[in-house]
């Protein structure tokens, strides 16, 4: 699946097999090589469409495009084609993205003319990239540790203690559940799952570690800070800051994530990990919310306003937010919260019982892959899925069959993973601020004064408090607490 082409191969190199017919003249020779070459140049020109910027961060491959861009300036005839392929591909880009400016190619050739870095607060984890680990000890103090994203337990452990001792890298969850790492295991903090943290200890103290408070999750909901957010909102923001993790993550990070990345050196899977964890934040920070939320009424008011941002990420194509959503209401702390359900209109209940059937896993997930079939990008699909899809793709086939490749099973894979670039193939354009306030709050409450509306009320609805707040979900994840809540809420 993957291609990987050492810096010392060249040009010419490429072209020693059957560079040259046994027959014919010199001319004929020379126009089949020639045409070889232009085979090669296209190839290598996919090849780089594909990977874009992360062949950036690859010296092989750097050094190999370095030394084949300076072969194919020794050639006017190479050198003319390359440009007027990357300029074909600038075009489409242009003619694509509707605002871009078509730039003068660079004279001496540049293989990412074409690529750039997504535009947005929230940039991609390269391989080479330092992270700040945060590792506790049993009596909960921490410290603070800038590794490379790919560091392995043995490189924290080297930073930390002596060799040789009987010290140990733990993972443990909001539940108290411990996983005990080895020394090759690669990426740890980038792989955490949600309010999962990583703890030194000898092996003697294992058993007698004790999750953080801040792992527990917050005690108190923020149905006071929700309440002065429209649902309409709170969706945009959560749409926009999706399409920045899932325009982050490159396509080729599902390949890695599903084979093992262990099996691709230099590699990273962060993005694809990071925008896996905010499906699970966004679940449950919808059952957090509403498990903490003491006043029926409110928890009322706070259900139908989750249900109508399904609504709006759904219509936003934003299926990955929806499906969040829409798992987070369908587990069990919330649905056993009857009397809130009662008060929810007919209307929005109706809505909500309809997006249900998307949810049905029966048919191999008719529903949801007969609503995809007639979306059109761009539009954010439901990751979970996508995994699994490749999941069974990957251990039901073998690589593989008679010591010959397993062409059908990485048709499969390939299959699955143009999904991704089909969702991105239009760009996504941010939702736009507010505008018209007063306007809209005559429309969605016309009986209701502007002078009710507070100052700090206002403040609370403006894009940047919106999108700071969905930024910094607070959530908890322990399910046996929730239960618990739910409990005590509604007997």
């Amino acid at each position: 699946m993957v291609c990987n082409i050492r810096g010392h191969v060249t040009l010419n190199a490429l072209c020693t097999y059957h560079a040259e017919p046994s027959e014919g003249s010199e001319l004929e020779k020379a126009a089949y090589s020639l045409n070889k070459k232009q085979k090669i140049i296209r190839l290598v020109g996919q090849w780089v469409l594909l990977y874009g910027l992360l062949l950036k961060g690859d010296p092989p491959a750097w050094d190999f495009l370095e030394k084949l861009r300076g072969e194919v300036l020794g050639d006017s005839r190479l050198s003319s084609m390359l440009r007027e392929q990357l300029r074909d591909r600038r075009r489409a880009r242009v003619v694509e993205n509707g605002h871009q400016t078509l730039s003068k190619l660079n004279q001496q050739l540049d293989w990412f003319s074409n690529h750039e870095e997504p535009v947005g607060k929230c940039q991609p984890i390269r391989a080479q990239d330092k992270v700040l680990y945060e590792i506790y000890r049993p009596n909960h103090s921490f410290v603070n540790l800038m590794l490379p994203v790919n560091a392995s337990v043995q490189d924290l452990m080297s930073s930390l203690v002596n060799p040789g001792g009987d010290h140990v890298l733990v993972k443990m969850n909001s539940s108290g559940d411990r996983v005990q790492l080895k020394l090759d295991a690669t990426a740890i903090y980038t792989s955490l799952g949600l309010n999962e943290k990583l703890f030194l200890c000898t092996t003697s103290q294992v058993e007698d570690l004790t999750p953080l408070e801040e792992q527990q999750g917050p005690n108190q909901g923020s149905m006071d800070t929700l309440e002065q957010m429209s649902s309409k909102d709170i969706a945009n923001q959560l749409t926009d800051y999706d399409w920045e993790l899932f325009g982050a993550m490159h396509e080729v990070e599902l390949v890695y994530y599903i084979f093992g990345r262990h099996k691709f050196p230099g590699t990273t899977t962060a993005n694809l990990e990071r925008f896996v964890r905010r499906f699970n934040t966004v679940q449950y920070w919808v059952v957090t919310e509403l498990c903490l939320c003491n006043d029926l009424g409110k928890r009322a008011v706070l259900l139908k306003k989750f249900i109508k941002m399904a609504i709006v990420l759904k219509e936003q194509r934003n299926l990955n937010s929806f499906f969040a959503v829409m798992f987070g209401l369908s587990n069990s702390a919330v649905q056993r919260l009857s009397k809130t359900w009662e008060r929810v209109p007919s209307k929005t209940k109706r809505a909500y019982c309809s997006f249900e059937r998307l949810m049905d896993p029966s048919r191999n997930h008719r529903a949801y892959r007969l609503a995809v079939a007639k979306l059109s990008p761009p539009y954010i699909p439901f990751m979970p899925l996508l995994l699994k899809d490749m999941t069974f793709i990957h251990e039901g086939n073998k690589n593989c069959v008679e010591s010959l490749v397993n062409f059908e099973k990485m048709r499969m894979i390939a299959k699955t993973v143009k999904i991704v670039l089909e969702c991105r193939s239009q760009p996504y354009v941010p939702s736009s601020p507010q505008k018209g306030l007063a306007d809209r709050m005559f429309l969605e409450a016309p009986a209701v004064r502007i002078s009710t509306y507070s100052e700090q009320s206002l403040s609370l609805r403006s894009p940047t408090i919106v999108r700071q707040y969905i930024q910094n979900l607070n959530v908890i994840d322990n399910q046996r607490k929730l239960t618990q809540l739910s409990r005590s809420l509604e007997r």
